[in-house]
């Protein structure tokens, strides 16, 4: 599935790593490490024959029955609460890496053309080749011949040689691809880089021994930028599948094609897309062919309090995410239309932000209220929609249109007596808590929700302003200043406070000096680490996590007596992001200089990095399901995120509330209050 972030430097490799669960069928169980996105080999298995796995790879917290105590809801005045840090970030930009320019500014490569050549040769069946193949889990990169198999108009399929394959299946699975999945996925979600890197319209797929034990095939977008700036690239947009454990013939391979091509199509489209939307389209691929979607969406709906706009870096709780983004994606299509999904794969803003850029371009109106319809509106409807699945409420918004088959969300939590006192309960932002109220009766439901949260997990190291690095995949974020060393001859330290959650081996934070403003020199630090397992480093750099603030001394001697600037870049691949990096109190006593940013920006010059407080307005979404005739209300919630909600329950009769954080930029959780009286 995706960007194997194995990458080759900058480009994004996507990992499709095999296994097959079973639910109440046979389902392909997927996750994410380490920035690879996959399927992963649970178990082998031969073609043709049914198996059952035990246990699926995600591991739902145990319940016992009783939810588990929240922290205090945290409520100061709603006019206290500061917005500057979401109003800067809600104007802000996350820039995405460009390949070329990095290898030219970190790495001294330059001039490199976009392409190899404007147009290409045709191929004949018979022809040999050689290719790159990296194996997913040592990070090896090996070099393997391969003999052209065959020809459609838009691909060509090599195999290495000394491997062996059903001839028919090959062209069933590929003629499908042609006839099928190419002008499906185009439909919907746009167009591949074409003629691309090689001048050839034709997708390379590689049948190949040596991608790893447990990945089926991968496709990476570094093999679609120049040799002389990645020298493991292919130099074609292609796809890689492994001949060690995925079979040609298996309806698996057809699902990943699918799936895979979305990809190639999103990284053309919108380099830089959140993983959540990303796979989300990409599940939507393979069920659009007529694929099964996988069972992803049962794990999500059967644990439904989960980040929606987020991607976790344990690779064990990636599967339910792969569900929660398809789920959405369908829904959206349902809601929409072609159009409006083929959009919202092009549109350069990035999550729900698309979906707000989107929904606005289309002048999206909702027909019961008469408003514009916002990305939380659409949430809220969404998260409604799983836990209802009936078309015949309100005017049918209610239901998958398209996908009959999709499981219904469960209450996850049941009040069976009223009054109840005071209970607190948490939520994460864009999950979905589902509570039953089961007392008949007529009670008044108090809803008090925390005004403020978190944006990150620590704070300023001091005062209450620090610079963040921002986030994002596929991004280039800098933070850069001027100083002038040219009266300066003796010892030039610089130090700074620094905290990070960088991925580890796939992502890096730079520190750099440039006396020309072209070309930078990375820069030693104390905790950075040499090291580049991945291949995508530049240098030195900061990776992993910190676990708490450490000062860094930087010896900058070199350069007195110069004039120079100084950077903080941050170079993330596909797939996963950490937290980013915290910057406080810069100090360099050789310039005389000295920021806490407490007043201001230091005169750091900010590309992608924001001065932040960890102070966020926190929000809430509510609705009220009734049983008796299953109509819904949207809650208003009050400034201050209070509601009041009148019940009347007769016997026998359910009311359920629907809450959801709507807090964006976080991963913090929303903590909420409810008594009813």
């Amino acid at each position: 599935m995706e960007n194997n972030e194995t990458e080759k430097k900058s480009g994004a490799t996507t990992a499709i790593v095999i296994g097959i669960v079973v639910l109440v069928c046979c389902i392909c169980a997927l996750v994410i490490g380490m920035g690879v996105y996959g399927y992963y080999a649970f178990q082998q298995m031969s073609p043709g024959v049914d198996f059952e796995i035990p246990t699926v790879p995600f591991s739902p917290p145990a319940d016992d029955g009783a939810p588990t105590q929240a922290p205090d809801v945290n409520r100061p005045p709603v006019d206290s609460i500061s917005t500057e840090t979401l109003d800067t970030l809600e104007s802000s930009i996350v820039p995405p890496n460009e390949p070329r320019e990095l290898a030219c500014r970190l790495g001294g490569i330059c001039d490199v053309p976009e392409v190899m050549a404007d147009s290409a040769a045709p191929r004949t069946v018979g022809e040999k080749d050689t290719f790159w193949v990296t194996d997913v889990g040592t990070n090896e990169n090996t070099e393997v011949t391969a003999t052209l198999q065959y020809i459609t108009p838009h691909v060509y399929f090599w195999v290495q040689d000394g491997v062996s394959f059903d001839d028919g299946e090959m062209k069933q699975l590929i003629d499908t691809f042609e006839n099928q999945i190419y002008p499906t996925n185009r439909e919907f979600f746009g167009n591949e880089w074409s003629p691309g890197i090689d001048g050839d319209e034709h997708i390379y797929i590689l049948y190949s021994r040596g991608l790893g034990s447990s990945i089926a095939g991968y496709f990476s977008s570094s093999d679609s930028v120049h040799p002389l700036v990645n020298e493991y690239s292919n130099a074609h947009e292609m796809f890689l599948f492994n001949a060690d454990n995925t079979f040609l013939g298996e309806e698996f391979t057809y699902g990943v094609l699918a799936h895979e091509f979305q990809h190639m199509i999103h990284w053309n489209q919108d380099l830089n897309e959140t993983s959540w939307l990303n796979e989300g389209s990409s599940e939507l691929a393979a069920f659009l062919n007529g694929f099964d979607p996988g069972g992803f969406d049962f794990l999500y709906i059967s644990e439904p309090d989960m980040q929606l706009n987020d991607w976790p870096n344990d690779q064990d709780a990636t599967t339910p995410h792969y569900g929660a983004g398809f789920l959405f994606m369908t829904y959206f299509l349902d809601r929409f239309g072609e159009d409006a999904t083929k959009a919202l794969v092009k549109d350069p803003a990035n999550g729900l932000d698309s979906v707000e850029d989107v929904l606005r371009q289309i002048n999206a109106v909702d027909p019961v209220t008469g408003q514009p319809i916002t990305a939380d509106n659409f949430f809220m409807d969404w998260a409604v929609t799983n836990f209802l699945l009936d078309g015949s409420v309100g005017d049918g918004r209610y239901v998958y249109g398209n996908y009959p088959a999709a499981s219904r969300a469960s209450a996850t939590e049941t009040i069976f007596n009223c009054p109840q006192a005071p209970i607190n309960r948490d939520v994460h932002q864009y999950g979905v808590d589902y509570i039953s109220i089961e007392c008949a009766g007529n009670y008044t439901l108090t809803f008090t929700g925390s005004t403020v949260t978190g944006l990150l997990p620590a704070d300023p190291y001091s005062g209450e302003y620090a610079f963040w690095s921002n986030k994002g995949d596929e991004s280039d974020m800098t933070l850069t200043r001027d100083f002038d060393f040219s009266n300066v001859t003796g010892p030039i330290e610089l130090s700074f406070q620094t905290w990070y959650d960088i991925e580890t081996d796939w992502d890096y934070l730079y520190l750099e000096v440039s006396e020309d403003g072209k070309t930078w020199d990375i820069i030693t630090t104390p905790s950075g680490t040499g090291t580049d397992p991945s291949g995508n480093s530049y240098g030195w750099g900061y990776t992993g996590v910190t676990n708490g603030w450490i000062e860094e001394k930087v010896d900058l001697s070199q350069y007195a007596g110069k004039k120079v600037q100084i950077r903080f870049e941050y170079v993330t691949d596909a797939a996963v992001n950490g937290e980013g990096l915290l910057l406080d109190d810069v100090k360099v006593d050789a310039a005389g200089y000295s920021s806490d940013f407490e007043t201001d920006n230091g005169g750091w010059q900010a590309e992608g990095f924001v001065r932040v407080q960890n102070v966020l307005p926190q929000t809430f979404g509510l609705a009220l399901i009734k049983s008796s005739d299953s109509s819904v209300t949207m809650i208003p919630v009050n400034a201050d995120q209070t509601a009041e909600i009148s019940l009347s329950l007769k016997d026998g009769e359910k009311a359920y509330l629907v809450v959801s954080g709507t807090t964006r930029f976080t991963r913090e959780l929303g903590v909420y209050q409810i008594e009813i009286k």
